[in-house]
């Protein structure tokens, strides 16, 4: 599918041939039309562009060389995962365009003007007159009513500008605070669900994963160690890996861990890691199979006989004299039985 992306360099060309090539659908319709953002509580049109994606991949190079790479070396596939991630993310900025379709530019701040600090005027001296030298007449003491001691008592300046100051900082976290995806909050509750369980949940032509188990995942199956805007204060632990290589990758994480599916319809499907014995004596290890399992098995087990199941009768009694067998009954401590 043809995309809306200007090509300036060698570079973004590889890019933009290799989305048109594999991008899906929703990516293609975001990266033509934009997708809605907002900010400075504005609604804009997001336009990605070649140029925003190389700030961002020279920002995701300079990640895996803090970590301590061996050079500086990327593969391409890795920059192409970084491509699909970049132009499928909503949350991640570029250019702001306006419903006119010019470029939205912040309005500057503006400085506050500096306050000329007035010193008050010194009070003017006066020569002193008979009257000050006067001894000042004692006023009566002010009788307090007990019952009503704080019913005259007003707040003071200082104290209502602390509560009002209160309250503005409450509203502001209130109008600043974000809310959780509503796909993070199902990928927290089936977590919660899973606690032993990796959670991938498929988001467009990736399967994500998400916290510390992300971590984890990054370094067992060497992917890129990324982040995703979720609601929270700060970006969020990811890993992805696309939905055409998934069965690679899940047979890579079922060998240290148990693996819950979410699927981009909301299905769930759970992958068990089959757990191997191991015999202490022998040191042998077989997998753990259940009791329906063992009936099914195809081998030389045979299941012990009931001694009950014999037949009664192994001889026939009757063809022997009788005088004879009671006599080699009392030989042998009563062992045989006449019917």
């Amino acid at each position: 599918m043809r995309l809306n992306l200007e090509a300036k360099t060698k570079e973004q060309e590889l890019i933009k041939a290799y989305l048109e090539e594999n991008a899906s659908e929703i990516i293609s319709d975001k990266i033509n039309n934009g997708t809605p953002f907002e900010k400075d509580r504005k609604t804009f049109i997001n336009k990605k562009t070649l140029d925003g994606f190389m700030k961002y991949a020279s920002d995701e190079a300079r990640k895996l060389a803090s970590k301590g790479a061996n050079s500086a070396c990327v593969e391409d596939k890795v920059v192409y995962g970084w491509a699909v991630h970049y132009f499928e993310e909503d949350s991640i900025e570029d250019t702001l365009l306006n419903d006119d379709g010019t470029e939205y530019k912040p309005a500057p701040k503006s400085t506050p003007a500096k306050v000329k600090k007035v010193e008050p005027k010194k009070p003017e001296q006066r020569q002193p007159t008979l009257f000050d030298f006067m001894e000042p007449q004692k006023s009566e003491p002010e009788v307090k009513d007990e019952n009503n001691d704080d019913e005259d008592e007003q707040p003071s300046q200082e104290e209502i500008d602390e509560i009002l100051a209160e309250i503005a900082e409450e509203e502001n976290k209130k109008a600043t605070q974000k809310k959780l995806s509503p796909f993070y909050e199902k990928y927290l509750e089936i977590e919660h669900s899973y606690p032993d369980y990796v959670v991938a949940y498929r988001l467009g032509d990736f399967y994500e994963v998400f916290g510390e188990k992300a971590v984890q995942i990054s370094e067992e199956c060497n992917l890129t160690l990324t982040g995703r805007d979720v609601g929270l204060e700060t970006r969020i632990p990811m890993v992805g890996f696309p939905y055409h290589a998934a069965e690679l990758y899940f047979d890579k994480i079922q060998r240290n861990h148990r693996l819950v599916i979410i699927n981009s319809d909301g299905t769930l499907k759970e992958l068990s890691n089959p757990q191997s014995a191991i015999n202490l004596d022998t040191g042998e290890i077989y997998d753990e199979m259940t009791e329906e399992e063992m009936r099914e098995f195809d081998g030389d087990i045979e299941e012990p006989q009931d001694i009950d199941d014999e037949p009664e009768d192994l001889f026939d009694a009757t063809a022997f004299d009788k005088t004879a067998l009671c006599k080699l009954d009392a030989i042998f401590g009563d062992k045989l039985t006449l019917r």
